[in-house]
């Protein structure tokens, strides 16, 4: 049994040493995620658990992050009591949290996470965490460790545990829209060679009319999302409707520690909401123009600062949905997890939620654009306790 090292927390306090022997991983939503902190269990439709030790840990992920740790503490054993609202899972095991994160806070399975879990069950790793197999060193030391670098919010969501679930239940209601979520397109697309980074260039002025209206849109609905807006350095003194498209947003990007290079790369995305000087929403809109060149400027994104919590879009019409998801389904993307992070928002679905949204200021999330937006739809999307 391999003892981990204490990992020093944010704060610069020592957490405690865990023993880790092996290690599962699981991914479900946030009111469930926060259902199994509240009662300190774990459950299943079928039973599971014969090979489960006391002492065993399990990793929860929520929305493509890891968000918590906790620990084996009992025995097996089959109840009737209702605890979960989505079914009864009568199959269950008691389980201590050690570490929990708030949103904030967690580590999207990106960088070293990411990797550790392709290095044992492949680019394809969503079987593994489907199916609850077990992990060991040095895989499960890699991702103990991505968790315990983050500060420990335990005590603060278990003081505030029912407001959290209250409104991670109201999350919950909204829905995508009925367009939403697609399957992957069947044909395979090879894997094309990296490309330099370009500045978009448009070749006509319809074309550069289309994306500079996208990008007015977007403004506009990252203003009533309460963030400030970053538009690409080559598009700022792009005239539209009588006036730059800069004028009102960030003249500099906020400091995110990145060398000039990858700066300069990140400056050229469309757009990017900002909030507490951390990007929360980048955008790359493509009307006409080559879908693969934005997707690139995406993946540097992600490539040098995987530990940002960002949601990626790429905006584009209706008709062009097919070929997002095939050029996200490319391995090259793939592997850098792309294809996990980054969803499809219909530019014409994008206007008409700026119209419904006119007047609500301060009252918008920027997670409303997850009612609009389209996901590549995962190998194994189910989530079972």
């Amino acid at each position: 049994m391999t003892i981990l090292p204490s990992f020093r927390m944010m704060t610069g306090e020592k957490t405690p040493e865990i023993k880790m022997a092996r290690l599962r991983i699981t991914k479900i939503d946030q009111y469930q995620y926060l259902t199994c902190l509240k009662n300190s269990l774990w459950g299943s439709r079928s039973a599971r658990f014969k090979d489960w030790q006391e002492g065993d840990y399990l990793a929860f992920i929520v929305s493509k992050t890891l968000a918590g740790l906790a620990e084996v503490v009992g025995k097996p054993f089959q109840s009737k009591q209702k605890v979960w609202d989505n079914d009864l899972f009568p199959f269950r095991i008691p389980m201590r949290f050690i570490h929990a994160l708030s949103p904030e806070n967690r580590v999207p399975v990106l960088g070293e996470v990411r990797e550790a879990l392709t290095s044992v069950w492949g680019p394809y790793y969503g079987w593994g965490i489907l199916n609850q197999q077990v992990l060991t060193e040095p895989v499960a030391g890699v991702i103990v460790k991505a968790i315990r670098s983050r500060p420990n919010n335990l005590s603060e969501i278990q003081s505030n545990i029912e407001q959290l679930m209250a409104e991670a239940h109201q999350q919950r209601q909204i829905k995508p829209s009925p367009k939403g979520k697609r399957g992957r397109p069947k044909k395979k697309v090879e894997e094309a060679p990296s490309l330099p980074i370009l500045e978009k260039v448009f070749e006509t002025k319809t074309e550069e009319s289309a994306h500079s209206k996208a990008q007015a849109a977007l403004i506009k609905l990252g203003k009533i999302a309460g963030c400030s807006i970053w538009i690409a350095s080559n598009d700022q003194n792009r005239i539209f409707n009588g006036k730059p498209l800069g004028e009102g947003c960030l003249k500099t990007l906020p400091n995110l520690g990145l060398s000039d290079e990858a700066t300069r790369h990140i400056s050229l995305i469309d757009t990017i909401w900002i909030r507490q000087n951390a990007p929360v929403c980048a955008f790359e809109i493509e009307t006409t123009t080559s879908i693969y060149s934005g997707l690139l400027r995406m993946s540097d994104l992600l490539s040098v600062v995987p530990a940002l919590n960002v949601k990626l879009y790429l905006v584009a019409p209706h008709e062009r949905e097919g070929k997002v998801m095939a050029e996200l389904s490319r391995p090259t993307f793939r592997k850098i997890g792309l294809n996990d992070f980054c969803k499809f928002v219909p530019v014409e679905e994008l206007h008409d939620l700026l119209l419904k949204l006119g007047g609500l200021g301060g009252h918008i999330q920027p997670t409303i654009l997850d009612t609009i937006a389209v996901e590549v739809e995962e190998e194994t999307d189910e989530s079972e306790e």
